[in-house]
């Protein structure tokens, strides 16, 4: 990409980093034909460990100085993920479809603007709420749809889908406390829960070593949704002029999951997915639109 400018590069990086956040509902759900989620997880959380401590020793990030309240803080965010995070959202999708866990799972952008406005005292403007409205709404469509549909659905998988939401925007009040470079944080992050994770599997559904099929799963997953991946898009980040110019890419990572979930799953995907998913992508846009554009409060100077 040498003789691409900056901006085309990170136009690349994004849709690259897209593509591989659209296939990993696909790679879970294969991870836990065969894995519990707990046992899933652990595997990942040690791959992807291991993958993060080669970036960290390869780039020479490790060098950094970190003050000790945001190393701290990046070790207390990995008790929320990808500890907590990540042991509900396989919980959900394990007991849901991957088009409905990776669908409701999208609601976490809302729950940050709310919990920014709580935590970090940011305006809420009445704008936000009636995106954040259609939003919800989409949460209902594919709530009652799947529920009334063949697919096999159940209400704790639908609240534990959404409930990952909770715990994945509270990850994010936490890093914006923390001024540790981010692939340090995201280190620091793991290697607390690798801490945390490996007994706690251990003492309960044990660690055995996966089969074929389950080992592919928890590689692909470590490396395409945890680091290899958040590395790609940090560099997209720091490539482009204005991270406008490339977060939008984002929004095409659901519905383009969709396909691969249908094609290798075998999930028919419902008009009620679709039609829901639809309205979320549209609230959060809506919702970051109203946030971008607010007046300014006044102030003296």
């Amino acid at each position: 990409m040498g003789n691409l400018s900056n901006n085309k590069q990170a136009t690349l990086l994004a849709l690259l980093a897209t593509f591989f956040w659209s296939t990993v509902a696909t790679a879970f759900k294969f991870g836990l034909e065969q894995l519990t989620p707990t046992q899933f997880l652990c595997w990942v959380i040690i791959i992807a460990w291991v993958i993060l401590t080669i970036i960290i020793l390869s780039t020479g990030k490790w060098k950094i100085k970190v003050d000790k309240r945001s190393k701290y803080l990046a070790l207390a965010g990995g008790i929320l993920n990808p500890f907590a995070y990540y042991l509900v959202l396989f919980h959900a999708y394990n007991q849901l479809p991957a088009q409905i866990a990776q669908s409701l799972n999208y609601t976490w952008p809302l729950v940050l603007v709310i919990f920014s406005s709580i935590f970090l005292r940011q305006a809420f403007k009445p704008m936000v709420f009636w995106g954040m409205l259609i939003s919800f709404g989409g949460v209902f469509v594919i709530s009652y749809g799947s529920m009334h549909s063949a697919l096999e659905v159940n209400l704790t998988g639908i609240l534990l889908a959404v409930g990952s939401s909770l715990i994945w925007a509270s990850y994010w009040i936490v890093n914006k406390l923390s001024n540790t470079h981010p692939i340090q944080q995201i280190w620091l992050n793991f290697t607390s829960a690798i801490v945390l994770m490996v007994p706690y599997t251990l003492l309960t559904d044990g660690l055995p070593v996966p089969q074929l099929q389950g080992s592919l799963a928890a590689i692909y997953a470590a490396l395409f949704e945890m680091a290899l991946t958040f590395v790609i898009w940090l560099k997209a980040l720091q490539l482009a002029s204005s991270t406008d110019k490339i977060s939008h890419y984002i929004y095409f990572s659901p519905f383009l999951s969709l396909v691969f979930i249908n094609a290798f799953l075998h999930e028919p995907i419902l008009l009620s997915t679709i039609g829901g998913l639809v309205l979320i992508v549209t609230g959060i846009i809506w919702t970051e639109y109203a946030n971008k554009f607010r007046k300014p409060s006044n102030t003296n100077t």
